[in-house]
């Protein structure tokens, strides 16, 4: 009998403690999900046009499970990013973007797949001139504590830099 129990308890406890699936979101529900993220993008690129690199940061999730992948190839935590976002703002005079197309994928009431695609142009302070053209980024949002968050980046691009006084 004791062991009927306890396997009974074990299967109400597995069961209780799985996922259970939930409703597909309406498609009202994803658009109200892809306008909160919109939003947030759009208040990225108007930072990125001001410059001001400590503001894009509130939209990162700053944790160890944070991960993006460079235009090189390259890995990069939460740390090295936030140095990353700083020392761009810090050492250019105008960053313009300068979209082409943007595609939301509303996976769940919790998780977005955010796709950016255009031109990205750098005038540094050292009179080089970056363009990232084509640039594709990739960006994940979860909601973390109510609040949309960038969770992962992911950038792509053909990079061209022309030096201070050569044509």
């Amino acid at each position: 009998m004791k062991a009927k129990i306890s396997v009974a308890v074990l299967l109400l406890f597995s069961f209780g403690c799985t996922s259970q699936q939930t409703e597909p979101l309406t498609q009202q529900q994803k658009d109200q999900i892809k306008h909160e993220v919109k939003t947030i993008c759009d208040s990225i690129w108007a930072k990125w046009d001001r410059m001001d690199g400590n503001g894009v940061l509130q939209y990162l999730w700053d944790t160890p499970e944070f991960v993006a992948f460079n235009l090189d190839g390259s890995r990069s935590d939460i740390e090295a990013i936030k140095k990353g976002i700083v020392d761009l703002a810090s050492s250019a005079t105008a960053i313009k973007l300068l979209p082409s197309r943007e595609d939301f994928y509303v996976l769940s009431k919790d998780a977005v797949v955010y796709a950016w695609f255009g031109k990205t142009e750098i005038s540094m302070k050292s009179g080089d001139k970056i363009t990232y053209d084509p640039e594709a980024e990739t960006y994940v949002f979860n909601k973390v504590a109510g609040q949309w968050q960038i969770v992962y980046i992911q950038q792509s691009a053909t990079v061209v830099t022309q030096k201070a006084g050569k044509k």
